[in-house]
Order: C-alpha cells, then structure tokens, then sequence
C-alpha cells in the first residue's frame, strides 16, 4: 500500500518541483570498475589510476566495484560471476580458493599493464584510507539470480562486507554499498544503518526511474540508480525521486553527449567506464 500510494504522488510532485528553480551542485563522477575503458577493470592499478585522473583534475570522483566471495571466505574484486573473462583463469569465483598469485586480471591489456592480481576488497580499502580524503568507494554486492554465486537471503557476502569495513575502520561517508538483490540491501541496512545504500535497476528488464525511486524510499536505501536508458528518464522523474529523499546515480554513461544530458536532467551521480569524458 505505500508504494503504490507512492507511486500515485510522485506525478503531482514532479509538476510541483517544475515551478521550482534547480539549485546548482555539483555532479560526482564515478569510475566503473576503476575505469574499464582505460584500465584493467577491478584492479588495483585501475583504481590508482583512476584515483590519479581525479586528483589531477581536481575533483572528488569515486571508485565503483564488484564484490563477491570465494570458496574460503575471502571477498575479491570482479565483476562476473567467473573468472574466464577478465582473467587467465576460468571457473565460477565462488568454487575458488583466492590466491593472489594465481589469476592475472590485466590478461586482455598486455603490453600496456604487467600482472594484475585479482585484488582482495581488503587490500583496496587499505590502499584507500592512505590518501587524504580516503577514497570514495561504491562497492556492490554481486548477488544476481540465475549466476553461480546468487544468495537469495543476501547475507553471505553483506555479513562480510560489513564485518570488513567496520574492523577497517574505513570512514563510512565514503562508501555507497549498492546491488541489484534488495535482500542483500536489507541485510546491510540492519547491520549498518550508517551506511549509504544504493538501487540498482534496468531498463532491460522494464524498470523505471520512478518504480526505482519508490522503492528505495520504501526500504529505506539512500540512492536510486536506474540506468540512463530508463524509459521515465526525465528531468521531472529525477525531481520526483529528489522530493522523496533519495540521490539519483546513474549507470553506465560512457559518451559525452549522454553525460550532458543527464547532468542537465539534474542528477546527482554519473557512473562511466571512462571518466576522462567528466573531467
């Protein structure tokens, strides 16, 4: 009953906040994967080159990740839920035993980049809280149904990530954690409230910036982050989601020209493979 009583105000809301000037603030520009287009993407060398271009230019941009767990418990950086893609090994990550020696993430960027190891999550929140601010990190949870590693309780890998960051000691307003799995969002929003969550959807699937906005308000996440391709992708959609409280981040913006217009729609976030187009 309050998404759809939700769902029926946020037309009237829109047409509200037309008549309202837009204040100006800054758009912060998120690195997919540490910048897959000009990087290796989920390494550690992605991350400190990506982490380089924003300090060269001056701004506050942050890092977006994967996170998922293998077979002992460790909770690395990759995107698929196997290791054949993007590394010289092959095999579902959650059936492997990490080792850091093992499987070179750089494989497809020989000869610009050396050996890449799949990084530990660990490792990159370490590497992050030696710069000053301490890297923004948006770190999601891999939780897909119908992959290798789907956990439809959404507990196994949110445990450990808010195990990990709390005995980190990572500053927590400079993580977003962020999935497609509601369940995992849950998970982390009971155990950390501190914590930002984000929503992912996908128009590929029919869901809507609206629909997103909704129900992140609903289940209490902090950010909605539709894709840019949502068919409601509007200025007033964003308005809507921002009289309900929540950010809107979108995803994956990689041409200058969609940039532009979704800065101009007044987002909040922009995530992209390069961040060079932003800066």
């Amino acid at each position: 009953m309050r998404i759809r009583t939700l769902l029926c105000l946020l037309p009237v809301a829109a047409a509200t906040l037309q008549t309202v000037p837009a204040a100006a603030s800054p758009v912060t520009v998120y690195a997919h994967r540490g910048g897959a287009s000009i990087a290796p993407e989920n390494t550690m060398a992605a991350f400190e080159n990506a982490a380089a271009l924003f300090a060269g230019a001056g701004v506050d941009g942050w890092l977006e990740m994967d996170t998922q767990a293998t077979a002992d418990g460790a909770l690395v950086l990759i995107h698929d839920d196997t290791l054949d893609r993007t590394t010289t090994c092959a095999g579902p990550v959650i059936d492997w035993t990490y080792s850091a020696t093992e499987c070179d993430a750089a494989k497809r960027w020989r000869p610009s980049f050396g050996f890449e190891p799949v990084p530990l999550l660990a490792d990159v929140l370490a590497r992050g809280m030696q710069a000053s601010p301490a890297w923004g990190v948006m770190i999601e949870i891999k939780d897909i149904p119908g992959e290798t590693n789907f956990d439809p309780a959404g507990t196994l890998v949110a445990d450990a990530l808010v195990a990990l960051i709390g005995s980190s000691g990572y500053p927590k307003d400079r993580i977003i954690v962020q999935s497609f799995w509601p369940p995992a969002l849950d998970r982390v929003e009971l155990l950390d409230p501190a914590l930002d969550t984000m929503l992912l959807t996908t128009s590929d699937l029919g869901f809507l910036l609206t629909e997103n906005a909704v129900y992140a308000t609903a289940r209490g996440y902090e950010i909605s982050a539709p894709d840019f391709e949502a068919a409601d992708f509007t200025a007033e959609g964003v308005a809507a989601a921002h009289l309900l409280g929540r950010r809107v981040i979108t995803w994956t913006v990689d041409s200058a020209a969609d940039a532009a217009r979704m800065i101009a729609l007044g987002v909040d976030g922009v995530i992209t493979n390069d961040p060079r187009i932003l800066l």
